[in-house]
């Protein structure tokens, strides 16, 4: 059960960061002056670039931090049960929140970090201030990214797992019933 969850993670995170990192070259591509996009590779190439670059972390960020149990334990919180669709919309959020907040920030430091040794402007700004612009860009499209694909693939994902579906064998048979003890 513990390897299928981590599988489902890994997976979303694989999906989300690949459109995450499309959108994060879209955006410095949109967002870069013309000198800038001269020293820039092709846009196919800056897209696959930050894809990889955002894959990797993505898949990094899902094996440390355990998004599924987080999801669920809110869930829960709120009385949502699976499959149902408030289950979804809950358990999303911590997935997409995580994922997009240090995939986004680790990313586009990545990318700022890069563009920064290329300046030879003296009286460029901070490295710091430089990221923080960007990042404060990149940050809302990510979220709304990340939620609105966890929302439609979690589904498909732990369905093709096999955590979707019922307790193996179905409900459990025999026994003494639950809830008042015998009587004597």
């Amino acid at each position: 059960m513990k390897k299928k969850e981590r599988l489902v993670n890994i997976i979303m995170a694989i999906i989300i960061s690949a459109f995450m990192g499309i959108l994060f070259g879209f955006i410095t591509r949109n967002n870069a002056d013309p000198k800038a996009l001269e020293t820039m590779p092709p846009a196919p190439v800056t897209y696959l670039i930050n894809m990889l670059e955002s894959i990797t972390v993505g898949v990094i960020v899902a094996l440390i931090i355990p998004m599924g149990r987080m999801g669920r334990a809110l869930a829960a919180k709120f009385g949502a049960t699976p499959p149902s669709m408030k289950f979804n919309l809950i358990n999303s959020i911590p997935f997409a929140v995580i994922n997009s907040v240090l995939v986004s920030a680790i990313c586009s430091f990545i990318g700022i970090a890069t563009a920064y040794g290329n300046i030879g402007d003296p009286n460029k700004p901070s490295l710091f201030v430089m990221w923080l612009g960007s990042w404060a860009r990149s940050l809302p499209f990510s979220l709304l990214l990340s939620y609105v694909l966890a929302i439609l693939i979690a589904p498909f994902v732990v369905k093709a797992v096999g955590l979707g579906g019922p307790p193996a064998g179905g409900p459990p048979v025999g026994g003494p019933p639950m809830g008042k003890p015998p009587v004597d």
